[in-house]
């Protein structure tokens, strides 16, 4: 078994992917706060679960490797008086379960790498 078998196998790739996925999710929700007192603009969200859960079941780490999220306008809030649908609440919401989401993967990462290291020194 080779050292890159173990730090690039499924569930590494799979981890990474979702971090990306992650940070993208950030940034969309930080382009809704920064757009929250634009009229007209309507609220975006990456949608990725579906995506996802197929790569998943599919069993082809490439599906997972190839996720590509799609952005799309969410309608789920009624627009306020000026045509805009954000709430800021809910983007705050969203932020802190999209950050402690990443802080997990990310650790998940760190102690992953930790264990390979301290069978690699013995």
């Amino acid at each position: 078994m080779s050292i890159e078998s173990l730090t690039f196998d499924d569930t590494s790739i799979l981890n990474s992917k979702m971090m990306e996925v992650s940070m993208e999710v950030q940034k969309v929700i930080a382009n809704n706060l920064a757009n929250a007192e634009t009229p007209g603009y309507t609220r975006l969200k990456l949608d990725f679960q579906n995506s996802l859960s197929k790569a998943v079941k599919s069993g082809s780490i490439s599906e997972v490797e190839n996720l590509d999220p799609e952005l799309v306008e969410d309608t789920t809030n009624a627009p306020g008086l000026d045509g805009n649908n954000v709430s800021v609440t809910l983007e705050m919401n969203e932020m802190m379960q999209n950050s402690v989401f990443y802080n997990l993967l990310n650790r998940a990462f760190k102690t992953r790498m930790g264990i390979l290291k301290s069978a690699i020194r013995g």
